[in-house]
């Protein structure tokens, strides 16, 4: 896919607005739109106005609009995007991707929260990502983390941030075990760049 700008002819066919995230919070767009690409091959994207993940997308500005990115699923990735996931199926997690800078050091960060308060510690993302997984499984569950819509969020007005989502297999009760086990394991193969 190409990194170019996206010209607005180009985003006014993507009818899907749920792919289109505001920039307008952010000093610097060119920094939140490379944070967001960072996760291009880590991170699933859900569009809830469609009912779909894309696991194979690019992220790029709006030509002429700098005040917005837009998510650009690869339409030709068939067994990387998943159809008819039903919004009840995504819950939001209270984990925050955090870039160093805002907690003082250098990486990537992952904000866990306290269950019992509003605060919580940053660690780091990969030994965060994976002691979530854990805590996870330890409860019968699966971490399977997406971004979508509303999740790119400033730290005061210049730090990219991404709240994540997770999709929860309990609420895919209208899918086979066949659908459920290779969106499992779409998702989980993603994220392992994220956790090496």
């Amino acid at each position: 896919m190409s990194s170019l700008g996206i010209s607005s002819a180009a985003a006014e066919m993507q009818s899907d607005e749920s792919l289109v995230w505001s920039l307008r919070e952010f000093h610097d767009h060119r920094r939140a739109l490379e944070f967001v690409r960072h996760f291009s091959n880590s991170l699933s994207i859900f569009s809830n106005k469609v009912g779909q993940i894309y696991a194979k997308y690019d992220v790029d500005i709006i030509t002429g609009s700098d005040e917005e990115l837009i998510v650009v699923p690869d339409l030709e990735a068939f067994t990387e995007t998943w159809y008819s996931i039903p919004d009840r199926a995504i819950k939001p997690t209270g984990y925050t991707i955090l870039p160093g800078g805002v907690v003082g050091k250098s990486g990537l960060f992952l904000h866990i929260p306290f269950a019992d308060s509003g605060k919580g510690r940053a660690v780091p993302l990969a030994a965060g990502l994976r002691a979530v997984s854990d805590e996870f499984q330890q409860r019968g569950e699966e971490f399977l983390p997406l971004l979508t819509k509303g999740d790119l969020r400033a730290f005061k007005k210049q730090a990219p941030m991404l709240n994540l989502h997770r999709l929860d297999l309990a609420e895919m009760r209208e899918k086979s075990r066949f659908e459920i086990s290779d969106i499992r394991s779409g998702i989980r193969q993603k994220l392992r760049a994220c956790m090496e």
